[in-house]
């Protein structure tokens, strides 16, 4: 395709996809710490009914509701065995009530279960329990009442977790509460990072000299690209040295049996372009379509041979908005990461703002509590501030001129954004 041909986001999302396929693997991982942000690959169903048997919803005493009086009244009942969480619950005795603690099985007979706090105790205590009886003053008699039936949260076969879903803290206890004790996960995309630019300053060293930039797509990159489940195995700066870049990349390759490579800047249509000069070598097959989107126009997709192999190669543009919108919009879905949630929600503005009709604009902006959405900063691509402020993206679609307050526009939430 020809440099200056626009095509669809989707048409290209779609490439990367593709390029992608061929090196997203499963593992089997046990369900524990390791598994919170993994994507399960597969549906999962319960082996088991959830809860697995009737059991006490509070502490207090299971009881036949024939042995209540009509309307709550207070009654003296003999007491029974005690019965604890993970006990064999037996039976109950007709009239006569068995202490019970939170958890612990309803015994055959029992219909319901009175807190202690409506006995004459109040409480359990040694003393308590050694009691010949109990009086009870129930505020209510209905059968059922503080019982956890069996199967009230999830039944045997039900699906718990659905294919290409987050493993979340919650997701991964009802997935263990179901019987099951691992999943299938997408396997990290070991990838390599790096940033071109012969002005490209690693953060944190003294103040650049003139001319010079300190690096923010390399830190950037790397952490959205861990947050779309990638394993990030090197990160880096090369200058605008293709044979140099290409070196670099076939040796970090090697020592880190990497899967991708995703680079940023060099490939626009300036003199200097360091990627698109790259492609110019042996063994490197990239494509540089525009993308019909702002920012973010300018894109590089294809591979890098080596040892036998090629290595997906995704290269974004240079200016860091762009960088970052770019593995937001194509990274992600190519490496599987789950859909983040999408609303239409009205634009809070205080003036019209423009924005260019043969192009997708992407701005950034943040949800109000009163359900509308604000942009934050301006559009063009090196105002990072903006973005770091963000907690939403807003589409203006293409065929859009202007924008008006009141507009309601497709609204991407991201993380992020003030606290």
């Amino acid at each position: 395709m020809t440099g200056d041909q626009r095509i669809p986001l989707a048409d290209h999302v779609a490439d990367a996809v593709a390029l992608l396929g061929a090196v997203r693997r499963t593992v089997m991982i046990p369900l524990d710490g390791r598994a919170v942000g993994r994507v399960a690959v597969t549906e999962q169903r319960a082996r088991v009914d959830v809860p697995g048997h009737d059991n006490s919803q509070m502490d207090g005493f299971a009881l036949s509701a024939a042995d209540l009086g009509a309307g709550g009244e207070s009654v003296t009942l003999p007491l029974g065995p005690m019965i604890a969480a993970g006990d064999a619950p037996g039976g109950l005795e007709p009239g006569t009530a068995r202490p019970i603690m939170t958890g612990a099985p309803i015994p055959a007979g029992a219909e319901l279960v009175i807190p202690v706090e409506e006995s004459g105790p109040g409480r359990f205590t040694p003393s308590a329990l050694a009691e010949a009886a109990v009086a009870l003053t129930p505020t209510a008699v209905e059968p059922g009442r503080f019982v956890r039936r069996r199967g009230s949260d999830t039944r045997r076969g039900d699906t718990v977790l659905r294919e290409d879903r987050l493993l979340t803290p919650p997701r991964i206890a009802h997935l263990a509460a179901s019987g099951i004790g691992e999943v299938e996960v997408r396997a990290p995309v070991r990838t390599i990072v790096l940033s071109t630019g012969s002005e490209v300053r690693a953060a944190g060293q003294s103040a650049p000299g003139p001319g010079a930039l300190f690096d923010a797509n390399g830190p950037g990159l790397a952490a959205a690209l861990a947050e779309a489940g990638a394993e990030v195995v090197h990160t880096g700066a090369v200058p605008d040295d293709a044979a140099a870049l290409l070196a670099h990349l076939r040796a970090q390759i090697l020592a880190h049996d990497a899967d991708l490579v995703v680079t940023s800047g060099g490939v626009s249509m300036g003199a200097v372009e360091v990627i698109r000069h790259a492609a110019e070598h042996e063994g490197v097959g990239l494509a540089f379509p525009t993308i019909a989107m702002q920012p973010g126009g300018p894109q590089g997709i294809g591979t890098l041979e080596l040892a036998g192999r090629r290595v997906p190669w995704l290269a974004f543009p240079g200016n860091p908005v762009s960088a970052l919108l770019s593995c937001e919009l194509i990274a992600r879905p190519a490496l599987g990461a789950p859909s983040r949630r999408r609303l239409r929600l009205p634009l809070r503005l205080e003036a019209e703002e423009p924005s260019p009709p043969a192009l997708d604009q992407y701005r950034r902006a943040r949800v109000l509590p009163s359900g509308r959405v604000r942009l934050v900063g301006g559009a063009s691509s090196h105002l990072l501030g903006g973005y770091a402020a963000a907690d939403a993206l807003v589409l203006v679609p293409r065929g859009t001129a202007v924008v008006h307050d009141g507009d309601e526009l497709e609204t991407l939430l991201i993380p992020g954004g003030e606290t």
